[in-house]
């Protein structure tokens, strides 16, 4: 009889179990429901509807070779375009305001000094607290002397302050030098900022803290922590670009060289130990350890390069393929596949109605898809 009951307990608690874990895991979304690409149609069915791209601006409003976009946190409509720019130059920016409307004009600027703290730059990412935005760099030696002197660069968006002259060192809000050949890089929060570092071979968090004000050159205050246990390689000539989940934390990484996505929850690990300092004084420079991360995909894809989040839906571009990928979070599953026709794509971004834009950096051009 007790030996009964306890059989009874036990298939009561393995049935609840399963119970429990049918409720814990989500239905995954059914492939071609994805906003950004498809609407769906009189029927209900998803899918049948190919988008259509609308050109936003080109060569004609000096967009050549764009690596990167972003839209202001605080000004509707304005989008930024990254432009690589040369070794001798520096790269430079158009800013287009009213962006893809009736009224659309745009800016082009160049600092002053963007020849070392804009060296051919490859991605960029503003802060949504305080409107700074900051630069990766495609470069080993922002000095051209052959040594390593080289990392993100602190913005303002303040139009009175940025590309315009100091007295300084250019307009640049901070710069610090530990991450030759920055492929990528996502905000974080305040003026930190997480960096794909492509020399090293890892993800790198970095903070400016405050910052030393237009064309000044203090960055004692700097903190730099090393995630060496996310290896990562580096692809000549092609971005590789993140996205920060803010709600939980997760960071999206495109991994050109290796063919991939990662992804590593920031949440995780603490402290290993101090590094040695190079190339400048920082008030930290660390090792971490313990840090969760794994592959999200690498099917399928030959060089990654842009990447975004919106609406629960992951995009990478592939800037062989022209090809813009939907993912679903959860399982990493495929929604779709946008082929776009245009090779280079480099940076994607959402705007605030879920809509994708993207640059190619092989014909110039800016471009919004819209569903149908």
């Amino acid at each position: 009889m007790k030996q009964n009951i306890l059989y009874l307990l036990i298939g009561t608690m393995f049935f609840t179990a399963c119970k429990d874990d049918e409720k814990e895991t989500p239905e995954p979304i059914k492939i071609n429901t994805v906003p950004a690409f498809y609407l769906p149609s009189v029927d209900g069915a998803y899918g049948l509807n190919t988008p259509e791209m609308t050109l936003i601006a080109d060569q004609t409003d000096r967009i050549i070779e764009p690596w990167d976009l972003d839209f202001h946190p605080f000004r509707d409509n304005e989008l930024w375009i990254l432009n690589k720019g040369t070794e001798r130059t520096g790269g430079n920016t158009v800013t287009i305001t009213n962006a893809g409307l009736g009224n659309q004009k745009t800016e082009w600027r160049e600092d002053g000094n963007a020849w070392h703290f804009m060296a051919l730059p490859s991605s960029m990412s503003f802060s949504k607290d305080n409107g700074n935005w900051a630069t990766g760099a495609e470069i080993q030696d922002a000095n051209r002397q052959g040594g390593t002197f080289t990392g993100p660069t602190l913005w303002s968006s303040d139009m009175n302050v940025y590309a315009k002259p100091s007295g300084g060192n250019g307009s640049h809000l901070d710069m610090l030098h530990s991450s030759p050949y920055s492929m990528g890089i996502e905000w974080d929060k305040g003026n930190a900022f997480w960096v794909y570092d492509g020399h090293n071979g890892h993800i790198c968090w970095y903070d400016f803290q405050l910052d030393h004000g237009p064309g000044n050159s203090n960055h004692d205050d700097g903190l730099v922590h090393r995630y060496r246990e996310v290896p990562l390689k580096r692809l000549d000539g092609v971005s590789s670009h993140l996205v920060l989940d803010h709600e939980s934390g997760w960071l999206y990484i495109v991994d050109s060289g290796n063919g991939r996505i990662l992804k590593m929850n920031t949440k995780t690990g603490s402290k290993l130990k101090d590094l040695s300092l190079f190339n400048e004084v920082l008030e930290e420079h660390w090792e971490m350890s313990g840090v969760d991360w794994k592959i999200f995909t690498d099917k399928d894809l030959q060089k990654p390069a842009g990447i975004e989040l919106s609406n629960n839906v992951l995009y990478v571009s592939d800037y062989e393929t022209g090809v813009i990928i939907a993912y679903e979070l959860t399982y990493g599953t495929e929604l779709a596949r946008f082929e776009t026709g245009k090779k280079g794509i480099m940076g994607i971004k959402a705007d605030k109605d879920g809509k994708l834009w993207f640059v190619s950096s092989l014909t110039n051009e800016v471009y919004r898809i819209d569903p149908k």
